[in-house]
């Protein structure tokens, strides 16, 4: 596993160093190819929605992560501009899942990238988003 998160991402809630954030899930990602990472992690009850199910904010914020990590390894720092995420079936706390995202396309400083969640080869959620730069 990479971390490919800039500095500023030092306390991130997800990727974050527990160093510096103790709540930070330590999140990592590998790169698949050049367009596309991925992670593999399981959530326990902190992360809860409705009973014994993870929480759909969490399952954003996942897919959101996962996104802006490829921007990362690509050396672009950009803010979520737009977030749409479809929740395909809910997904049980403690189940394994594999997150992954991709570049899909860029046009003026504006990124589109689609993320996905699978448990078990499943897909249980997928999102698109569109980033822009950071201002430096």
């Amino acid at each position: 596993m990479q971390n490919f998160s800039p500095e500023s991402h030092k306390s991130c809630m997800v990727c974050g160093d527990p160093r510096f954030n103790p709540q930070s899930l330590g999140l990592s990602f590998h790169a698949l190819n050049q367009h596309q990472l991925s992670a593999e992690l399981a959530l326990g009850e902190q992360y809860q929605g409705y009973q014994g199910m993870l929480h759909g904010g969490m399952i954003s914020t996942l897919l959101d992560a996962a996104m802006v990590h490829q921007l990362f390894r690509m050396g672009i720092q950009a803010y979520t501009a737009e977030l749409k995420v479809r929740f395909v079936r809910p997904i049980a706390l403690g189940s394994m899942m594999s997150l992954s995202a991709e570049l899909l396309s860029e046009r003026r400083g504006v990124y589109c990238l689609a993320g996905k969640i699978e448990v078990a080869g499943e897909l249980a959620a997928k999102a698109q988003a569109k980033f822009i730069c950071a201002a430096s």
